[in-house]
């Protein structure tokens, strides 16, 4: 099988894992179209312990949860390695952590990690008597995790998996002519999957070229305007830093004139940061927070519970109405993230981390203003008007957020494109339904074919 095609198979579907617990059902109980055969018949320990020398490079290896395949971690000189007794991986191996194997933690060596050490807290095995791609499915399988539900050990969040249970594990093993035929059936419909969630990718790249390419902004030399005397007009100024001032914008404008919520007043209603919150375990109300404000949605189960009598006190005019936008103003990485409020998430307060526009419906449209703010160009905009305070939390204020430069056409022009936006997002999330659905009847085609009961 294809190299890619083994990739495929080592990313499926993990993110459905059933975590390890003290309870669940025993595999034995399980009935299977093909012979239970313990790990140990498929699995055999390499151990090839090496000692690491202070002068020479050594790759190291991580194995990403919730099946997001076996990576590099890092790569370090051996003088910066702790632990000086570890142990060689080879590409094809199968590889377990002890410490993270309940949360899908195991996959397959890749050609790129052959020769990389891993200490003992990581099991390396030679797969015989089954195809690797085929034991990785059997392990992956609901069944198979209900099963190992009673083999976890220890008190902690961190449980690690005893070597003996976990070889004396017992899983469905067909000949191989059969297990190339399901991988072969998993695999054509992953592949699939694959390419829905490709052009779902490309939709959204291609959403930010359209909004560029309607708007007008197009990028400028990156040489453009240098000089080696720059002057700022004083009335300009918002905040001291030569940083903030004398570094060349990197757009221009070639349809719209561009203005900001500060030489455009009349665009803006309120422009409010949130409240610091007083919180309470035991309360029902909640508070928003920069978690809770993903890319143009809501999560509120990100949301932390405030005592009510705190929540009394804000102005209802300071909690989100239909069409506010939230925007967080700290965060590395999230400082500057938007979204619009729909109507169920309107009447809501949100936390110091945040902040709420709220712009005139008959001038803007909150839609596209989300979609400029989470677009590159929006992205760029954070990043030179934010500041670090004296805390070294990055930044961005209500004064930096007025300066924000928006090329704008009239209303009916802005709703044009946004609802073409729309529906470029809208079948952009319907290829990602596909490639999930698709994903899950491929996991349940393999695990029919696999095990004769229902579950």
């Amino acid at each position: 099988m294809a190299t890619n095609d083994m990739r495929l198979l080592q990313i499926a579907h993990f993110a459905d894992m059933i975590k390890w617990s003290a309870q669940g059902s025993a595999f034995g109980n399980v009935k299977s179209k093909f012979p239970l055969v313990p790990l140990s018949v498929v699995l055999r320990r390499i151990k090839e312990p090496i000692t690491i020398e202070d002068g020479v490079l050594y790759k190291r290896i991580t194995i990403r949860n919730n099946g997001r395949g076996v990576v590099q971690r890092d790569e370090l000189l051996g003088s910066e390695i702790g632990t000086k007794r570890q142990f060689v991986a080879h590409a094809g191996q199968f590889i377990i952590s002890r410490i993270d194997a309940r949360n899908g933690a195991f996959g397959i060596v890749p050609e790129e990690l052959e020769g990389a050490v891993v200490t003992n807290d990581f099991w390396l095995f030679e797969v015989q008597n089954a195809l690797p791609e085929y034991l990785m499915l059997v392990l992956s399988s609901k069944r198979f995790q209900q099963y190992w539900q009673t083999q976890s050990s220890g008190t902690t969040n961190r449980q690690r998996v005893s070597e003996s249970d976990f070889l004396h594990s017992r899983i469905a093993l067909s000949n191989i002519d059969i297990q190339k035929k399901l991988i072969e059936g998993y695999t054509n419909k992953t592949r699939v999957a694959c390419s829905f969630d490709a052009q779902a990718q490309k939709i959204l790249d291609d959403l930010n070229d359209y909004l560029f390419e309607e708007l007008g902004i197009k990028e400028q030399c990156k040489n453009a305007d240098m000089q080696l005397i720059n002057y700022t007009s004083f009335s300009r100024l918002y905040q001291w830093g030569v940083d903030k001032h004398n570094i060349a914008f990197p757009y221009m404008f070639a349809k719209y004139s561009p203005f900001s919520f500060a030489n455009k007043p009349t665009w803006v209603n309120a422009l409010l940061r949130g409240k610091s919150p007083r919180y309470s375990s035991n309360a029902t109300c909640i508070v928003l927070n920069q978690k809770c404000n993903r890319v143009d949605s809501i999560d509120l189960t990100f949301a932390k519970k405030v005592a009510a009598d705190w929540l009394d006190q804000i102005d209802k005019d300071h909690l989100t109405k239909e069409n506010d936008i939230l925007i967080n103003s700290t965060g590395e990485g999230t400082i500057g993230r938007a979204s619009l409020v729909r109507k169920e998430f309107a009447g809501l307060a949100y936390d110091s981390h945040m902040l709420l526009l709220r712009v005139n419906a008959t001038e803007l449209d909150a839609q596209l203003v989300v979609d400029l703010l989470n677009s590159p160009f929006g992205r760029k905009q954070v990043e030179l008007y934010k500041s670090a305070q004296a805390t070294k939390q990055t930044e961005l204020g209500i004064e930096n957020a007025k300066r924000f430069l928006f090329p704008m056409p009239d209303i009916s022009e802005q709703k044009r494109i946004s609802a073409q936006v729309n529906e470029m997002k809208k079948e952009s999330t319907r290829l990602r339904d596909d490639a999930k659905s698709l994903r899950q009847q491929a996991s349940n085609e393999f695990e029919a074919s696999v095990f004769s009961a229902e579950y």
